[in-house]
């Protein structure tokens, strides 16, 4: 059907040149940009099975002859509907497009809209739906400005009752200043779906469940966030399942057809690439299929990664989906060292070998799982200085809401001790976590310079030794203009910075954990070099030194 529709948006539309006349004359509705309006149709043919027996889509035609091909989608009884976000101010129209096209309720279809410009205070909408740019490492609005990614981790969205967990937390996180919503559409590990079972086909039965991922796709949207999202079902599920091609494709396009006019970045599966650690292989994965699919139907081309397995198994270099036409960026799964600096080789292999893509640290530890909350702070400082323009934070009963995973034991991050007991912390608690806070103090201290220009310096020497040589850190800077390096050692021994020019630089700490900074005063380098003076205490810090005139 897809192919079909290619080929009608290549001729002239189905609609006759006075149609089109017609319905320009004046629109039927208005529709702010940026922001998702829903279409209704009513089918006049009787369908036994609605879901396998019609396809419908509609042509948008906007200013400057823009044309985007939206799924429409079943939603039980003879109701369809299709969802479209305008990107452009201005008039536009539309026909819809049935596979039965003696369905006149679904085939022929015309109307017109009028967009209009957004007048709200949320930035997604302001500036236009999140995108990669060939050889950019960082997310941009539409408008092109740079898009800081700070995720919060939720594999079990549909099971947090909505009301009195889900839309709580999407409003506290959102005023915490996470800018991303992390998801999976899973309940439980081997379940079919959130309330789904898409073994037998999608039927009546099936869309109640999707009837309430659309008002949670819609509250996180209405937030204001970003929605990173895996698609269908867990990741085993295909295999257990026995789904074909044809039906895995089918059913993308279905998600798509629901889910692709809102503010989203897809996401595939969870660890899907590059085979769910042996599940699949990495030619036959059918993830493979479904991220293809997505990424053939989906008209707004959103940024479309698979979650990848953690970094001891797959990074950028052996990724099975970047080859993949619609795949511009890494959702990678790292757990940097709290012990001493990070194992550069894995960030420096997504800067080498991923293409220029943006790659995310997109899952590490979880607050009170795995680590506590000097790691799960120290994670984001260490992604976004080692060139991971991204990062996923996740906390206990919030990453996983009401889990008996990994519960009973003890562990440790090499630094602290995370007991059953801690484990067991609320999430009415971890909500506010004061790492939460952090990593909105960690947003504003990036946005306060420009961060997307930073590059990651990997333990170079040219750039920075270490006194001693064992010291913790991570260090970025914009050529010699700007340096910034997060001192995470138990001491407050720092290190000697090379590279500068004669100056003059301004100095000053930033202290990861308040938000509040310290200044240091002017610096004039010898020899291209200056040293760093000890870190105001024990804990971690960051030193950032910049040009002085610049500021």
């Amino acid at each position: 059907m897809n192919r079909k529709v290619a080929a009608l948006v290549c001729m002239p539309l189905l609609m006759s040149v006075f149609a089109v006349a017609a319905v320009a004359q004046e629109a039927d509705f208005a529709a702010n940009r940026w922001v998702m309006h829903e279409i209704t149709f009513e089918s006049r043919a009787d369908y036994a099975d609605p879901f396998n027996e019609a396809e419908l889509d509609v042509i948008f035609t906007g200013p400057g002859d823009i044309t985007m091909v939206m799924p429409g989608f079943w939603d039980g009884g003879s109701t369809w509907r299709v969802r479209f976000a305008p990107t452009q101010v201005g008039l536009w129209t539309y026909e819809s497009v049935c596979s039965n096209s003696g369905d006149t309720g679904l085939h022929g279809i015309v109307g017109a809209f009028e967009c209009v410009p957004y007048t709200g205070d949320l930035e997604i909408y302001k500036r236009g739906f999140v995108k990669t740019l060939p050889g950019t490492r960082h997310f941009v609005y539409g408008d092109g400005t740079p898009f800081f990614y700070l995720g919060d981790t939720h594999w079990t969205m549909p099971k947090e009752p909505f009301d009195t967990v889900f839309k709580p937390i999407v409003e506290v996180r959102a005023r915490q200043g996470f800018t991303v919503y992390q998801s999976e559409p899973i309940t439980h590990p081997f379940s079919h779906g959130p309330g789904y079972n898409l073994r037998d086909g999608l039927d009546e039965a099936d869309l109640a469940a999707f009837a309430d991922l659309d008002r949670r796709f819609d509250t996180i949207a209405q937030a204001g966030l970003v929605h990173a999202n895996a698609q269908l079902f867990w990741t085993i599920e295909p295999k257990e399942g026995g789904y074909s091609q044809e039906v895995l494709r089918q059913l993308s396009r279905y998600w798509v057809a629901r889910f692709a006019a809102y503010p989203v970045l897809w996401t595939t599966a969870q660890e899907a690439d590059k085979d769910f650690y042996g599940a699949y292989t990495p030619t036959d994965n059918p993830w493979i299929i479904v991220a293809a699919a997505v990424g053939e139907y989906d008209p707004y081309r959103h940024p479309l990664t698979a979650h990848q397995e953690n970094t001891g198994s797959t990074r950028a270099g052996n990724s099975a989906f970047k080859e993949l036409a619609a795949h511009s960026w890494f959702a990678a799964q790292w757990s940097p060292s709290l012990t001493g600096s990070p194992d550069f080789a894995v960030p420096k292999d997504y800067w080498e070998s991923g293409g220029g893509k943006p790659a995310v640290n997109y899952e590490g530890r979880y607050d009170y799982l795995w680590t506590k909350h000097f790691g799960a702070r120290a994670q984001g400082w260490i992604s976004f200085l080692n060139g991971m323009f991204g990062y996923g934070y996740g906390a206990i009963d919030i990453w996983y809401y009401q889990s008996a995973y990994d519960m009973d034991t003890t562990s440790s991050d090499g630094v602290d001790t995370i007991t059953p007991e801690d484990k067991a912390t609320p999430w009415t608690q971890s909500l506010h976590f004061e790492t939460a806070g952090q990593m909105g103090q960690m947003r504003a201290f990036f946005e306060g310079m420009n961060w997307w220009e930073l590059e990651p310096r990997f333990g170079s020497w040219e750039w920075f030794i270490p006194v001693p040589f064992f010291t913790r850190t991570s260090v970025a800077s914009r050529g010699n203009d700007a340096y910034a390096a997060y001192f995470y050692n138990p001491t407050r021994l720092t290190g000697l910075l090379r590279g500068l020019d004669q100056g003059p630089y301004e100095a000053e700490w930033f202290n990861p954990r308040s938000g509040e900074t310290v200044p240091i005063g002017s610096v004039r380098p010898l020899l291209g070099m200056a040293c760093i003076p000890c870190k105001p205490d024990k804990d971690d810090w960051v030193f950032y030194l910049y040009r002085a005139q610049e500021e």
